[in-house]
């Protein structure tokens, strides 16, 4: 009778990390402790800021970066050919991650907000240096997109799983721009000559800090972009993650598991796409119209069609995607 294998160690996993990227494998771990601290402060600190205590934040952008550097250290396994671009790359978005949260961490001690505000000189380089950090990682992310676009896996459910969710997860990091450019009212403001102390928000059609959905205050009045950018983000640890519990089911043909992650990836990309348009109108998550309805209906027939077409096209053997 053969062992059950056994599930991996947290030292054996460490040395996976490290042997992959230290500075990443580090950086994960500070996300982590972030964390645990900032989750502390929401209940030492009862300072508020736009509605929301102070440190949760900062606290969903820890637990968000130690998601993401996981993830992106898994990713790395398949690019093990690639050691130069993915030792450079490791290195560029820990650092990258590191001076987003603590810009993130130091203006939320300070008791101001981090994203979009230039109500001083400080202040305004502290958000364009927030800008430039998140414009170097995104542009990392594409090339690693392109690389695993590029790689050769020959599990193809899984290699769909990982592409999609990675082409998915830099779309929505780019939908974060739409956010910081300056809404009606700040251009008017700022045609006028009065001043302003914050460029960008998070709603369109509404100012930020209005009604909004428990936790992450997503606005129920408003078009936000928050959604659609959230949802992004995690396509790749989702569709991965659906790939991993269909192969544990034997009696599904590799045809049908490809036909599942191809059919999800294209709907929760057009959710995605979706939900982002619906900000952009400034309709919120919560109210749709008929526009919005057709746009989910489109997305629910191009699934269903991937699909088909998936499931009518010969087994392959032997195939390397």
């Amino acid at each position: 009778m053969s062992a059950t294998p056994s599930a991996p160690s947290m030292r054996s996993l460490w040395s996976r990390a490290w042997a992959l990227s230290p500075p990443l494998a580090i950086s994960t771990v500070l996300m982590v402790l972030g964390a645990v601290l900032t989750t502390m402060g929401l209940f030492l600190d009862p300072r508020q800021l736009v509605g929301e205590p102070i440190w949760l934040k900062p606290m969903k952008f820890y637990v968000s970066l130690a998601a993401y550097n996981a993830t992106v250290l898994y990713f790395f396994s398949f690019l093990s050919e690639k050691r130069r671009l993915v030792r450079i790359s490791g290195n560029i978005l820990a650092a990258a991650g590191a001076l987003e949260m603590v810009a993130i961490t130091l203006q939320a001690a300070r008791g101001v907000r981090s994203h979009f505000n230039i109500a001083t000189p400080f202040d305004a380089a502290i958000f364009s240096t927030m800008g430039i950090a998140i414009t170097v990682l995104w542009v990392t992310m594409i090339v690693l997109a392109v690389a695993l676009l590029r790689s050769r896996l020959a599990d193809r459910p899984l290699a769909a799983a990982l592409r999609i969710g990675f082409i998915a997860a830099v779309i929505g990091m780019g939908l974060g721009y739409f956010m910081t450019n300056p809404n009606a009212a700040q251009l008017e403001a700022m045609r006028a000559g009065q001043r302003v102390v914050e460029a960008g928000s998070h709603t369109f059609g509404a100012p930020d800090g209005g009604p909004g959905l428990p936790l992450v205050g997503w606005s129920t009045q408003a078009g936000d972009m928050r959604p659609a950018h959230f949802l992004g983000l995690h396509a790749m640890q989702v569709l991965p993650i659906l790939a991993a519990l269909l192969a544990r089911r034997r009696h599904r043909s590799e045809a049908q598991r490809l036909a599942a992650v191809r059919a999800t990836g294209i709907a929760y990309t057009g959710v995605m796409l979706a939900l982002a348009m619906q900000a952009l109108r400034g309709q919120s998550l919560v109210q749709w119209d008929a526009v919005g309805l057709w746009a989910l209906a489109l997305v629910v027939t191009a699934a269903l069609g991937t699909a088909a077409a998936t499931l009518r096209r010969p087994p392959v053997s032997a195939a390397v995607a």
